[in-house]
């Protein structure tokens, strides 16, 4: 059996892929001239690699907020045994959930669930989720508020920060 070789990240790669991360719009020109000792075409020709090799992925994370749904819930989900894949697989197709892995512990699967309001979270765990083949429990937590996403402070997160500064000068 023969192992692929994976693309070797190095120091230039995770500069590129911070200014990506930043700002996934941001040209290859763009991002040269920002770190000011590498050619454009490098640029270029980095981003290729790592697409290619799927070390990352460029796209558009909408913002549930702006979407109408203002009520974001962790879920932790228990599943029967042996189906962990089948239940994620079902739980992929719905747009509300926004985030989707397995976990080790007491529980299977981790969830962020967007939905609009209280009755919609209501009518997802009771008559989807609850109905699914192979769930066995489900635990909810309501996000009161979000500090930090993808590697981005939020505007909440950012506001704690300029008044701590503030007292502490």
């Amino acid at each position: 059996m023969v192992m692929s070789q994976r693309y070797p990240v190095d120091d230039l790669d995770r500069e590129i892929i911070r200014y990506l991360t930043e700002d996934g719009r941001l040209s290859a020109a763009e991002i040269a001239g920002r770190i000011g000792s590498v050619s454009e075409r490098t640029v270029r020709n980095r981003i290729a690699a790592l697409l290619q090799d799927k070390m990352i992925v460029i796209g558009a994370i909408p913002d549930p907020v702006a979407l109408g749904r203002d009520v974001q819930v962790e879920l932790i989900i228990e599943v029967e045994p042996g189906q962990v894949d089948e239940v994620a697989i079902l739980l992929a197709e719905y747009d509300e959930i926004g985030y989707l892995a397995a976990t080790s512990g007491a529980s299977n699967l981790s969830a962020s669930l967007f939905v609009k309001d209280h009755t919609a979270l209501l009518e997802f765990i009771d008559q989807e989720l609850g109905k699914l083949p192979g769930v066995r429990r489900v635990e909810s937590s309501v996000v009161l508020r979000l500090y930090k996403v993808f590697g981005t402070r939020t505007t909440p997160l950012s506001r704690v920060a300029d008044v701590a500064g503030k007292k502490k000068g």
